[in-house]
């Protein structure tokens, strides 16, 4: 093969690395901070290794870039697709620690902080509880495959270096993240109506019994009542964590289809 085919080959090849690097940077599971750099570095270059045969490279004696400036314009154009991609199907996971965050707020435990290593940030404590459990739904149910299977899909419906970026592809993005809140509301919503029941009842009490320390008594029952229908409802809470993935697998297939060519 002659050394001009092989370079561009090889400058087909760096592309490729760039998105995948670039995906695990936003990625859920693949963007756990505690793993090494260089770990996630050779993931990403073993990857590359595996998706690049199906990867729609330049014929032999083919030129894609003509000069160094547009080489780099192509490179910052594949890292910019590599975090849009992994920052979407990040969105739907981030719904179940915000679901657990908040619960924390209505029962009272948002003051109680914890630093989540995972994404070196303070977090409380059923969002930590909440993230930890999508973690494993999602190795649990293959959702890591789903992702790769989604970038390999990228790979061919998305042209390497020339990958479109247009204001209907912002909007699509824009109701992904609307649509992130309203997933959290639903997983927690049979612990947040029985919340609104006891405070509602709580408040019935202080009107009708003055005396009583309403205020003082509501910390530690409204912390029972929600862990005790959070545990009932567990079962129920996985369920709809498993649909919750299984619409991220959704949400990334029809954006790759109309996302903009």
């Amino acid at each position: 093969m002659p050394l001009q085919d092989v370079l561009v080959q090889v400058e087909a090849f760096f592309l490729v690395l760039v998105r995948l690097t670039a995906f695990m940077v936003t990625a859920p599971f693949f963007s756990i901070r505690n793993v090494p750099t260089i770990t996630k570095a050779g993931w990403a270059a073993l990857l590359a290794v595996f998706l690049f045969p199906a990867v729609s490279a330049p014929e032999p004696g083919g030129q894609l870039w003509g000069t160094s400036l547009a080489y780099g314009l192509a490179v910052v154009n594949e890292a910019l697709a590599g975090l849009a991609l992994g920052y979407i199907a990040n969105l739907l996971y981030t719904a179940v620690r915000v679901a657990g965050e908040i619960l924390d707020l209505n029962m009272g435990l948002a003051m109680a902080n914890l630093l989540d290593p995972q994404n070196a940030a303070p977090s409380t404590l059923l969002g930590q509880f909440f993230a930890l459990l999508g973690l494993f739904l999602l190795l649990a149910l293959d959702g890591h495959h789903a992702l790769l299977l989604a970038l390999r899909e990228s790979f061919r419906l998305l042209p390497l270096g020339g990958v479109p970026f247009t204001g209907a592809l912002v909007e699509n993005v824009v109701g992904f993240f609307c649509s992130m809140f309203l997933w959290a509301l639903r997983l927690v919503l049979p612990v947040l109506v029985v919340l609104l029941v006891a405070d509602i009842s709580l408040s019935l009490v202080a009107r009708t019994v003055p005396q009583l320390h309403v205020f003082i008594l509501s910390f530690p029952l409204k912390v029972g009542l929600g862990l005790l229908t959070l545990v009932v409802f567990l079962p129920l809470l996985a369920t709809t964590v498993g649909n919750l993935l299984a619409q991220m697998e959704r949400d990334l297939a029809l954006i790759l289809r109309e996302w903009p060519r």
